[in-house]
């Protein structure tokens, strides 16, 4: 019988009370562990009103921990103190996850793709983060973390990414890592994502992709002359710098299911390795066309997106090797 472990579960934002794509996996792992058994506990930066809490309660002698995009949310305020994160590296009794290149990149952009220069110095110019990459926030001097953060890395029992392509870009870099990756297969309610066979009145739509992180470029080139739907919780800028397409916001997770039904193309052609883009996952599953480009990390994991069958025991395989890497 396996051993129940104690786990804090350390991340910039709270699984249970965000809903992005990164929040929607690291959910559902924790949401897993705990039916194997395992005591988490959540320990994160945001929202700020629990922040204090979830120190109090997390456990003061862990088994492991488990750790996900640390400095997420570069241009938030407040993050982990440095030699917080160091006192657990020093336990060398963690992994590190990752949703994104937050930990790597702290212009929440990742405006390399991977090909970083010397490692000290972003390789764009401030004029090029405010202007094509239509950043508002969040320069830092063009300073480059993946000196800094290498240890965070290198000293982990296991290093977790979403796919083969999200993999690639940080064992580029840390080529220390190789050995030692894990790559996470996508987790998704395959009950609440199917195709319900209605009849589809949005022609095109696509998550994110007002922005140029996820594709705006590409998309206006691709499409010139088409009514693109944008949604998602971030930008609306570029849209109306350029007049191209409707930004109509974030949708609640609980009318995803109900809105992808409706579109009969769902674009996803970001600028960027994407980690993964669980949302194709989702398209896929509800019936939805895709029109990609050879930047998607859901793509890069040899299955078919719409194979409900590749969606089985994924969170369950998951586990099984944090248990044997723990030496349960």
């Amino acid at each position: 019988m396996k051993k129940s472990l104690k786990i804090n579960f350390l991340s910039h934002l709270n699984p249970f009370h965000y809903h992005g794509g990164g929040e929607q996996i690291t959910n559902a792992i924790i949401r897993e562990g705990r039916g194997r058994g395992h005591d988490v506990r959540v320990v994160a930066m945001k929202p700020k009103k629990f922040r204090l809490s979830t120190r109090v309660l997390k456990h003061r002698k862990p088994d492991i921990w488990l750790l996900f995009d640390v400095f997420n949310c570069p241009e938030a305020k407040d993050h982990f103190a440095r030699n917080y994160i160091d006192s657990i590296i020093s336990t060398g009794r963690y992994f590190i996850g990752q949703n994104t290149y937050a930990d790597i990149c702290y212009l929440n952009s990742l405006p390399c793709n991977g090909k970083i220069g010397d490692g000290r110095k972003c390789v764009i110019t401030k004029e090029e983060y405010y202007g094509r990459f239509d950043n508002s926030s969040g320069w830092k001097n063009g300073f480059c973390p993946v000196g800094d953060n290498e240890r965070l890395f290198t000293d982990a029992l296991g290093c977790i990414f979403l796919s083969p392509l999200h993999a690639s870009v940080f064992t580029k870099i840390y080529p220390k890592i190789d050995d030692k990756t894990y790559i996470l297969k996508p987790l998704v309610d395959v009950e609440l994502f199917t195709d319900k066979k209605q009849t589809r009145d949005i022609k095109y739509a696509s998550y994110g992709g007002m922005t140029e992180t996820k594709g705006f470029y590409n998309i206006r080139k691709k499409f010139p002359n088409e009514h693109i739907l944008f949604f998602g919780s971030r930008g609306y800028r570029l849209a109306e710098k350029y007049n191209y397409g409707e930004v109509i916001g974030p949708i609640p997770y609980e009318e995803m299911p109900d809105f992808l039904n409706r579109v009969e193309n769902y674009i996803h052609m970001p600028r960027w390795p994407e980690p993964h883009g669980l949302i194709v996952n989702q398209a896929a599953l509800s019936g939805c066309n895709l029109i990609t480009n050879d930047m998607v990390g859901a793509l890069t994991h040899g299955t078919d997106p719409a194979d409900r069958a590749g969606y089985e025991n994924n969170a369950a395989e998951f586990w099984q090797y944090i248990e044997r890497k723990a030496e349960i």
